[in-house]
């Protein structure tokens, strides 16, 4: 494990207001020693997360804004620039879904989930290669799903479809940098069923954080911290492509 290498690196998690963002972000600067910058809308919740953090010594740069605003990313880069001569690191884990059929859905949030999902994910990477082509290495981890890889399951069309699109793009991106040359490294994390807030707003309440445990004991934000930091420890040259986890009893 390699891990000791990342201290004093800088990173940027989104989507880190709750669940997986939030442990990720927290592990990375309390556990690993990263500066770690963190970004989503709900800004009071990064100010209780960036005390939490800090209370332990870590240090964390706070960017309220939305991922799919294209001034929001750029004044978060601006700001972790300016502050730490940008990242080594991006965890893109902010998503979006809504539960619909798809006779019945409604345009408007199909963009939203395209544009969360697939287009501010590209947009981020885009920005995070011009701070890491300059440097020793560099690694970009894409948190998907596993629907990802899995299909058929009715009202999810467009999250099913923006989870499939991500993998393509990972995928494509790893190509690319592969055939320039560079030293940064291109990870999905494809995670099932979590025990998070997620899950409740993608229905509309419909699902309850107690009704995951209707089937099968769910995983918890800490289960893809681990696959997060599994990527990191990985040697410089070893880059690990996917990750795909699920709680005992459900498959693809």
């Amino acid at each position: 494990m390699q891990l000791d290498r990342w201290r004093g690196r800088s990173a940027l998690v989104t989507g880190a207001s709750s669940g997986i963002g939030a442990a990720v972000a927290s592990a990375l600067a309390t556990k690993v020693g990263m500066r770690v910058a963190v970004l989503a809308r709900r800004e009071e919740r990064l100010n209780a997360l960036a005390a939490d953090c800090q209370a332990q010594g870590a240090e964390i740069l706070v960017c309220g804004g939305d991922v799919s605003n294209d001034d929001d990313v750029a004044r978060c880069f601006e700001q972790l620039r300016a502050q730490w001569g940008g990242i080594d690191l991006l965890v893109n884990n902010a998503g979006s879904a809504t539960m619909s059929p798809l006779t019945q859905g409604d345009p408007k949030d199909w963009r939203e989930i395209l544009d969360i999902n697939v287009a501010a994910p590209a947009q981020l990477i885009q920005q995070a290669l011009q701070d890491m082509t300059h440097r020793d290495e560099g690694q970009i981890i894409n948190v998907s799903s596993i629907y990802a890889h899995r299909d058929q399951v009715p009202n999810f069309a467009l999250y099913h479809a923006s989870k499939a699109a991500l993998r393509s793009l990972t995928n494509t991106l790893r190509a690319e940098l592969a055939a320039a040359g560079k030293t940064i490294r291109v990870g999905m994390i494809s995670p099932g069923m979590v025990a998070t807030e997620f899950r409740a707003q993608a229905t509309g309440g419909a699902f309850t954080y107690e009704s995951y445990f209707e089937h099968y004991e769910p995983m918890l934000p800490e289960d893809v911290v681990g696959a997060v930091l599994y990527m990191l420890s990985t040697r410089p040259h070893i880059q690990v492509q996917d990750i795909l986890l699920s709680p005992l009893g459900q498959g693809l």
